[in-house]
Formats: structure tokens, C-alpha cells, sequence
């Protein structure tokens, strides 16, 4: 599993935080106070000196400050956090199979085979993904107030902007082991992970079934099968048997 920081090599937008820096620090200080004090210890001694002098009337001085301890809170964060992404439809996305799996599978599971797939020892937060507008005052914009934002707000790994909203994604979040590395999460039972594999529809007819039969004997439980995206498994098999079947009837010429 990788972390935020990882994530963030193929979106630059990945982690960075989805409301302004003041509303974020009230509720980090408000249930982190200790997170931000190791923050602005670790800060150089003339920006902590500068903080400390600010003219509290100086709301431009305030939320530079406000900045500058939230942009390190984000940075610490995408370094201790990693993310499994997972998407969350109840329809295919050729979207999805371009970007993701054009030559791959797609697995599919529930929130309850994950939890009994996983070793007791591991612990996540699982959250459906935010997408709004990151730019304040716009009508798209995310809402720090909304119904269950709140308590999130601080969580950037939770939120995108709202041109990734095709991706549908839901998070399982949790802790690195070893800052700044991805985590590896061991003794996954795959047969309970998984409750269907779904073939790239690009996949050859030959070759999807070559690989059915390898991957049921791995995952004897799950359904595996094709994605209908483009073509009909039981069409192409019926034109197939019936190719074999006038070609093999066609008389030999001499």
C-alpha cells in the first residue's frame, strides 16, 4: 500500500489540503494540540519567533501563519499515512478500464470480505472520497460546514477535486509502520478478498480462458469472468464454434 506522499508522484494535486488553512488548524488544535506544538517546535527559530510576535488584529499575519504550520501538518501527514483505493459504482467505467487495467482485471469485493480477508492485527478507516472545487467562494466549492465534513476536514487524503469524480473512489486508510514507506499488509486470504475477477474486455477470448483456469484454482470461490464492455462472451463462443464447425466441414481439394 502505498503512502500519500507515493500517490502524490503521479497527481501533484494528491493530499493537499481541500479548505482554507484557518478552518483546518481550529479543528487540529482543537483534538491534535500536541501534533501541532511538535510542528511548530520543529519549525527554524526565526519563524517561530515571528509567530509568536504576531499581531493577533493582523488577519493577513494570522492566516500566513495558519499556512505555514498546515502546509507542514499536510506534508507529515502524507508521510505516516498509507491509502488503499478502491472504486465504487454499479456500473462499469471504460474510463476506468483506459486508465487503470487496459490489459488487466478488475477485482471486486465487499467492505465485510475485506474486513474477515485482512489479519486481525490491521486496523483501517475506510471513507468514501470528497469531490468538490478546492478554490473557496466558488459555487463548487467544498463546504467545510456541510453534514459529515467536519470531522474530516483536516483528513486531505479524503478529498479531490471534482474533475476526478468519475473515479468514485472509497479509501481504506491507515497507519505506515515506517514513515515515508509503503506498507505491505501480509497473510491476505485471497479467496475470502475476493468476490469476483473481471477480465479486461480488451482480453482475448483464448487468453481470458487460458487465465479462467488458473485464477479459479487460486480463488476456487470467486466468479471470473469477462467484462461484457465490448463483446458478449457467448456470442464470441458461439461464433467461434461455429467457425470450427464449417471449417472443419469444408471438403478437401486436391
Amino acid at each position: 500500500m502505498p503512502t500519500i506522499a507515493q500517490l502524490q508522484g503521479s497527481d501533484p494535486k494528491e493530499g493537499l489540503g481541500a479548505f482554507p488553512a484557518e478552518w483546518r488548524l481550529g479543528y487540529v488544535v482543537d483534538h491534535q494540540p500536541d501534533t501541532i506544538k511538535t510542528i511548530f517546535d520543529a519549525l527554524p527559530a526565526d519563524k517561530q519567533k515571528l509567530m509568536q510576535i504576531a499581531d493577533p488584529s493582523n488577519l493577513a499575519e494570522l492566516l500566513h501563519n495558519s499556512q505555514i504550520i498546515m502546509d507542514r501538518y499536510d506534508e507529515q501527514q502524507s508521510q505516516l499515512k498509507c491509502a488503499w483505493c478502491w472504486h465504487c459504482s454499479s456500473h462499469e467505467s471504460a474510463a476506468m478500464w483506459k486508465l487503470y487495467a487496459d490489459s488487466g482485471v478488475a477485482i471486486q469485493t465487499t467492505l465485510r470480505r475485506i474486513a474477515s480477508a485482512l489479519p486481525t492485527d490491521s486496523c483501517f478507516e475506510a471513507a468514501r472520497i470528497q469531490y468538490a472545487n478546492r478554490e473557496s467562494g466558488q459555487i463548487d466549492s467544498f463546504d467545510p460546514e456541510a453534514p459529515g465534513i467536519r470531522d474530516v476536514l483536516a483528513r486531505a487524503h479524503l478529498f479531490k477535486n471534482n474533475d476526478y469524480e468519475f473515479e468514485k473512489e472509497v479509501r481504506l486508510v491507515t497507519d505506515v509502520e515506517t514513515p515515508g514507506c509503503g506498507r505491505i499488509i501480509k497473510n491476505v486470504s485471497a479467496n475470502h478478498l475476493i468476490a469476483q475477477i473481471v477480465f479486461s474486455p480488451w482480453t482475448e477470448l483464448d487468453e481470458f480462458e487460458a487465465l479462467q483456469q488458473q485464477c479459479q484454482v487460486l480463488c476456487p470461490d470467486a466468479i471470473i469472468t469477462r467484462s461484457p464492455l465490448i463483446k458478449s462472451l457467448d456470442n464470441e463462443r458461439t461464433l467461434r464454434s461455429m467457425d470450427n464447425f464449417f471449417g472443419s466441414s469444408r471438403p478437401i481439394e486436391t
